[in-house]
């Protein structure tokens, strides 16, 4: 048990209860047992005062409490907690709640619009080579070592955040490496964290339904680093400077912080060449005044940037450079990401690409190394920023020669306006089935010799959102399933 008065150190309390002793702390009433601390937050989609009743129903002893209306509902015996950001309150309590878990683990977070997943599992599969536990929380999962804990978000709530860090202490790890989305920066899912490093990949356009603007987008972004040096001043700063956002980041923190920068135009970690196969990657930097050549399996102009990035951020955080070098070569794809699924006779690639941005660097990676035609099937997540699914299309059709549009998450929009919102970047006319299992089977069905078939935009996800439903599906499974089923598998 935790005392209240000191879980909530800085904050108002409005009244005071009955009880102190704090047992467990949860945002979700379904959670809460005899003496929690229940955390009445407004949601996107639904607002936790409306289930205050039902949490001190269930034994909750303390509320934080974000909108004073709420208060003739909630009794005498109830401690009050009223924040002026409740939020940033959630976060400070939690972490105070597990311990400050952060403090002594050694946090990397990775930021950016593409390039998180992976380089959070390069930095992940260098750390277990070199011999040290690390812990991974991201999109595809959170885990220490071989140990999944679950399935995750790209950045968790705060209370889960830290639960989270503290689970990865007591399984003996010492590093944590974790996606860092705008969406969880903005809502403070992070704050009061102590991070060692934090690593810019880039910025190109998503999220604006949330964030209104470019400018708004990268600014949430710029917190993170804020954030980081506000716990620890020694923070790791590794930024692709080759973006121009990244750029503006570097002038920025160049004096504020112990900065290490990679891309082309980088004087730390220098990308000279590379050149891209179908076998994989050979790369040429030069870093100190040394130059070294790389090898990696990762297939993909882009996943040279996402292996610079990983570097440098080890290097700065003082592992030996011509190890990582050496070290290279055994790096694997990550699930979903460039993922090639044998076939006979031609390609089959899947892969999560569903930005403008991210598609165009997928698809141009491919026109270096294709023989015969590229044959693309993708759609748009409904409820999420419209505004780039025309640009999606434009891509799509410069870069394609077949393209087949389809569902993508449609959620609460119909697949067949989303469908029509991408043709817009059109000038040409693409195959439409909205059944992305049918379309993938067309694409399987069609490709010949030489061909390569993409398929973009939901890569490692094992469901589809239709409506309020959610279904099981995953591309690389229903992929195999057609090749199989065609006479067409490797």
């Amino acid at each position: 048990m935790k005392n209240l008065y000191k879980l909530v150190k800085g904050c108002p309390i409005l009244q005071k209860g009955d009880s102190i002793q704090i047992l467990g702390i949860t945002n979700n009433s379904k959670n809460v047992k005899q003496n929690y601390l229940f955390f009445a937050i407004k949601g996107a989609s639904t607002d936790g005062h409306r289930f205050i009743k039902k949490a001190v129903a269930k034994g909750a002893n303390s509320i934080v409490l974000q909108d004073k209306r709420y208060l003739k509902q909630i009794p005498k015996t109830i401690n009050i907690i009223y924040p002026d950001n409740t939020r940033k309150a959630q976060a400070v309590i939690a972490s105070r709640f597990f311990n400050n878990p952060s403090k002594s683990l050694k946090v990397i977070g990775i930021t950016g619009t593409n390039g998180k997943t992976t380089t959070s599992h390069l930095i992940n599969q260098y750390l277990s080579m070199l011999g040290e536990k690390a812990g991974i929380i991201g999109t595809i999962g959170y885990k220490v070592g071989d140990t999944l804990l679950s399935a995750g978000n790209t950045t968790p709530d705060s209370i889960t955040w830290q639960r989270l860090l503290k689970q990865m202490k007591e399984h003996g790890a010492k590093y944590v490496v974790a996606e860092m989305s705008s969406h969880g920066i903005d809502q403070y899912r992070v704050y009061a964290t102590r991070f060692e490093a934090v690593v810019f990949t880039n910025l190109t356009q998503d999220h604006l339904d949330y964030h209104k603007s470019m400018e708004n987008y990268f600014n949430t972004k710029k917190k993170l680093f804020h954030l980081a040096l506000k716990e620890n001043p020694n923070t790791v700063f590794a930024i692709n400077v080759d973006d121009p956002y990244g750029l503006r980041l570097y002038h920025e923190f160049k004096t504020k912080a112990d900065v290490i920068t990679y891309g082309k135009t980088s004087y730390d970690l220098k990308l000279l060449t590379f050149s891209s196969t179908i076998d994989g990657l050979e790369i040429n930097v030069s870093f100190k005044g040394k130059s070294y050549k790389l090898f990696s399996k990762l297939r993909g102009d882009f996943n040279v940037y996402n292996i610079l990035a990983a570097l440098a951020t080890l290097a700065k955080l003082g592992f030996d450079f011509g190890k990582l070098v050496e070290l290279t070569p055994k790096l694997t794809p990550v699930k979903g990401r460039f993922e090639v699924i044998p076939a006979k006779g031609f390609l089959v690639i899947n892969d999560y690409a569903h930005t403008p941005d991210a598609l165009e660097k997928l698809l141009s990676s491919l026109q270096k190394i294709k023989k015969g035609r590229i044959i693309l099937v993708f759609g748009a997540g409904g409820d999420r920023d419209k505004s780039k699914r025309p640009l999606m299309g434009q891509v799509a059709e410069k870069f394609a020669d077949v393209v087949i549009l389809t569902s993508d998450n449609p959620r609460s929009e119909k697949p067949e306006d989303i469908i029509y919102q991408i043709k817009q970047g059109m000038k040409t006319s693409p195959v439409e089935i909205i059944d992305r299992e049918e379309a993938i089977k067309e694409a399987i069905k069609i490709a010949k010799l030489d061909d390569i078939v993409v398929i973009a935009g939901k890569g490692h996800e094992t469901y589809q959102i239709v409506g309020d439903k959610i279904f099981h599906f995953d591309d690389s499974n229903v992929a195999k399933k057609y090749l199989q089923l065609l006479g067409k598998d490797a």
